[in-house]
């Protein structure tokens, strides 16, 4: 698969929006009031919730895209460009790819993904990050393109 057929993948938000709940419980999800690290999806009302104290969690929280309005998509793309191109991924290469018109949101949301790349062990973030995306995005548009077919 081309490195913009994955991009045009990536921008399908609602397999981002999962593909990003499943990077979540990879990577561990502590809870804010009490600590405890066993949560699960509670479906109704699109967040995680601890077992132990039953303390409500957004997807976004307390991660790299807590409190920015754009879409889990991006974070995809921008993790895909890093990898592919490094630390010189430009914000105007960036902007082309998302398609997104201000600049302003996308400095700061790649600052941050820049920053959190380079504080995380990149080794366990990317192997994670790819066995999320073969998952979510890769197996899913085969039987997609399964059904299609049939």
């Amino acid at each position: 698969m081309l490195s913009k057929d994955f991009i045009e993948l990536y921008k399908t938000e609602g397999l981002a929006e999962e593909a990003f709940k499943e990077l979540r419980f990879k990577m561990g999800i502590s809870c804010k009031k009490c600590g405890g690290n066993q949560h699960y999806w509670l479906r109704s009302k699109s967040q995680f919730q601890c077992k132990s104290c039953r303390f409500r969690t957004t997807l976004k929280s307390g991660t790299v895209l807590e409190g920015s309005k754009l879409p889990c998509s991006y974070f995809f793309i921008a993790v895909h460009l890093l990898m592919k191109h490094g630390y010189n991924l430009s914000l105007d290469e960036f902007q082309k790819y998302t398609g997104h018109k201000y600049h302003d949101p996308l400095w700061d949301f790649l600052k941050k993904i820049k920053d959190y790349t380079k504080e995380t062990e990149q080794n366990s973030l990317f192997i994670n990050f790819m066995e999320v995306v073969n998952q979510c995005f890769v197996n899913r548009k085969e039987v997609t393109s399964i059904r299609l077919m049939v």
